[in-house]
């Protein structure tokens, strides 16, 4: 039997296949009232901590009994269907929101990003159904988009941060994706970019 890791089949390309198929990656990141941590037990994640993402998705994920149960994915290219599409439109038979006194719509228009430690391996999914969380996933998109354009392989290094936002309620916190770093994914393995600085989206070349 051949030795030879460049050439055997192990298997562990076809493991990595059925994780990537998955929905959600490795450990859930989230981001509430200025702070970020991850998995279902809240553990705290340090502002300024650096990873790659590595890509998005956008769904409409229908949730009962506080989590979510089924996802509509959006097609490459398409946008998500409109929500009237998707049934569950009886606000009577609607379950109460954080507030405990309003039906809350079970469809939530939902945006995902897929990360990765670039020192651990470790996987991460940033997923947010609110606006501001949205509008940064829009932000990070934009920027990638317009750094692409010169280089096609480039990924962002980013450090998870939070800034404020003024609401209807008040002052309140959103999740910020500041990029300080690209990478180029290339043959497997990480290479750095040298040539490319550290950018704030709004200074990234057309």
């Amino acid at each position: 039997m051949s030795t030879d890791l460049t050439t055997t089949d192990d298997g562990w390309l076809d493991a990595a296949a059925e994780a990537n198929a998955r929905v959600l990656r490795g450990s859930l990141l989230r981001f509430n009232d200025w702070n970020w941590s991850k998995n279902k037990e809240g553990e705290p994640v340090e502002k300024g901590t650096k990873l790659v993402a590595l890509g998005t998705a956008a769904a409409w994920a229908r949730w009962a009994g506080g989590k979510p149960v089924e996802y509509r994915m959006r097609q490459s290219g398409k946008p998500l269907p409109d929500r009237e599409e998707l049934g569950n439109t009886d606000q009577s038979q609607w379950e109460m929101g954080p507030d405990g006194k309003t039906p809350r719509d079970p469809w939530q228009s939902t945006r995902l990003v897929y990360l990765v430690d670039p020192d651990t391996a470790e996987a991460f999914t940033f997923s947010t159904s609110s606006w501001g969380g949205r509008e940064a996933v829009i932000n990070l998109g934009d920027a990638i988009a317009r750094m692409r354009s010169a280089h096609p392989k480039a990924l962002p290094v980013v450090s998870l941060e939070a800034t404020a936002m003024h609401t209807r309620y008040g002052r309140k916190s959103k999740p910020v994706f500041k990029i300080v770093g690209w990478k180029a994914a290339g043959e497997g393995v990480w290479e750095e970019q040298k040539q490319l600085p550290s950018q704030e989206p709004d200074e990234l070349p057309y």
